[in-house]
């Protein structure tokens, strides 16, 4: 799977995937005992990676980078290498607890602040009765000992997907390194997901999300801690794309 229509932004891979193709991917993975590592990436993953090298290697080593964001759909289409629409990465926590209700498998969902995993499982399974999602304590600091012991759980409850809240690049390096350990299928960072489906991050409404505002609305609710994100650290993103669309066209 690695590698079929992927496209590179800035030096990020990014799959020409849409959303529902996604959920099929996780699906067959878990019917068919296949092993994939999803990586819901952003602009602030593409300038991470800018940043960090090893954390570059990383992305291109996984199975999925999907657009998390209408703006790296935009960058894109800009760059000459459309890719197939936005694939937001709480919908498909979303959507992995509908395969869990279809399949009978088990969902480990781990990291987060204290408790918002366990809210967050209850949430989707209101919605989802029959999907077994379990939330698995994760302690922080997560060391080499408190790891065994999570590897260990993951395993004891035979989870098929593991839903990853220990935020960028910590997420994905945990899934490259334990995916294979836990034996589950499916892994998955997914950031702030679980604060949004239980409620604690209030989601911008859904014009916002599909015209590329969704992060001028998050700055309004946490403005101290996006506010440096979003104009000191991620803002180089337009500057590089626009020196690699004038090297594209000149």
């Amino acid at each position: 799977m690695k590698g079929i229509n992927r496209v590179n932004i800035l030096g990020c891979p990014f799959d020409a995937i849409s959303f529902e193709e996604t959920v099929k991917q996780v699906r067959l993975a878990v019917l068919h005992g296949k092993r994939i590592q999803i990586v819901p990436g952003s602009i602030d993953f593409v300038m991470k990676a800018k940043r960090d090298p090893v954390y570059t290697r990383e992305l291109w080593n996984a199975d999925l980078v999907i657009a998390d964001g209408v703006p790296i759909v935009w960058a894109a289409s800009l760059l000459g290498t459309p890719i197939r629409g936005r694939v937001s990465g709480t919908d498909l926590v979303w959507s992995c607890a509908e395969v869990s209700s279809d399949t009978g498998c088990v969902v480990a969902l781990i990291g987060g602040i204290s408790g918002v995993a366990d809210r967050a499982s209850k949430t989707m399974k209101q919605r989802y009765p029959k999907s077994k999602l379990y939330s698995v304590p994760t302690p922080f600091p997560l060391g080499i000992e408190e790891n065994e012991e999570l590897v260990r759980m993951i395993k004891k409850i035979d989870a098929k997907i593991v839903l990853v809240a220990l935020g960028a690049p910590r997420q994905e390096r945990w899934v490259q390194a334990n995916l294979i350990r836990t034996k589950a299928n499916v892994g998955i960072g997914i950031g702030g997901a679980f604060d949004i489906i239980c409620g604690d991050m209030p989601r911008a409404p859904r014009w916002m999300r599909d015209n590329g505002f969704e992060w001028l609305y998050r700055l309004t609710q946490e403005p101290k801690r996006l506010g440096r994100r979003y104009f000191i650290e991620d803002s180089p993103f337009i500057f590089y794309l626009a020196c690699e669309i004038i090297k594209k066209r000149f």
